[in-house]
């Protein structure tokens, strides 16, 4: 039977948008921090709290001393204030694979820290997929409700490369001037062959890390993507924390019973419910549905754009 999408209405009781001001603090530190922002400036950004007019100046602030223009507040369309952290486009030097539309990639999604068992999906994709399109294929094959900002790197917060979305806020939280637009920016430009490999970055609070690897090059056996195989039936849930959080609810999802009334009880509670009936219930849904997987992966639009 089908499952309904998790979303980030129905994903969890607990997220009241602390995670999200939180991440995007990260997101920025680690984008200013190729400007020389010295020990104390660091400190004092990560104490500021999350009220967001005072990230904004205090981000401004730094901008100003060390070396930027700022921002003009009457023009929210002059690009030419607007030009620290702004995406950049795709480099010329991003050849995708040629042929690529007559060619799939087989791939490897494989969770970070997770063993006994690893937690991986294998996907088929068509090669001439861009990052956005691929983005989605994860999201889908995990259970993930792309609720969160999200990157491709050579390797989990390094900055030389980031494939990303672009923003329209005076920000563009975490993506600086090695950044490529997932929008057009194919695939195949960095995935090509056998062995070639990229870190997923999913939701810079829970920090969800996904090694993307290619297991094969192929010719094209279909026009979208499919979910070929899996190990590890339990995907990851949305604010619950991260990976160390989602190695503990699976533990308690596979054995219930190992649980006595009372740390059932608690357990229940500190994810926002009211009875370990609910909380259970909610782990069950965290089980994989191949086939509305596969029913989401084959919705993910040719030339995806993300919408203006």
């Amino acid at each position: 039977m089908s499952k309904k999408k998790r979303t980030i209405e129905n994903a969890t009781p607990l997220d009241n948008g602390v995670n999200e001001y939180n991440s995007m603090k990260l997101m920025v530190m680690t984008a200013m921090s190729e400007m020389g922002i010295s020990a104390e400036e660091y400190d004092a950004f990560l104490k500021s709290g999350i009220d967001k007019a005072k990230i904004r100046d205090m981000m401004l602030d730094m901008h100003l001393q060390h070396g930027g223009n700022g921002f003009d507040e009457d023009d929210d369309n002059d690009d030419d204030h607007r030009e620290f952290l702004r995406p950049r486009p795709i480099s010329d030097s991003v050849v995708p694979m040629p042929e690529a539309e007559n060619k799939s990639l087989r791939v490897k999604v494989q969770m970070k820290d997770v063993s006994k068992p690893p937690m991986w999906r294998e996907l088929v994709i068509p090669a001439d997929f861009n990052f956005s399109q691929l983005h989605y294929a994860i999201q889908a094959a995990t259970g993930l409700s792309d609720c969160h900002l999200w990157q491709f790197q050579h390797q989990a917060y390094n900055p030389d490369l980031q494939i990303g979305i672009p923003t329209d806020d005076d920000f563009s939280f975490g993506l600086d001037e090695w950044t490529h637009d997932a929008d057009a920016t194919p695939v195949s430009g960095f995935l090509s062959k056998k062995g070639d490999k990229l870190e997923y970055v999913y939701d810079f609070g829970d920090d969800w890390i996904f090694t993307v690897s290619v297991l094969e090059v192929m010719d094209r056996t279909g026009e979208v993507a499919e979910c070929v195989k899996w190990k590890c039936d339990f995907q990851p849930i949305e604010d619950c924390g991260g990976v160390y959080s989602y190695l503990r609810l699976r533990d308690i999802a596979a054995a219930p019973d190992s649980l006595d009334k009372k740390a059932k009880k608690e357990i229940a509670q500190s994810y926002g419910f009211e009875n370990f009936n609910q909380f259970a219930a909610w782990l069950d849904e965290a089980t994989i549905d191949i086939e509305y997987v596969n029913e989401q992966l084959a919705d993910i639009p040719d030339e995806y754009q993300r919408p203006d």
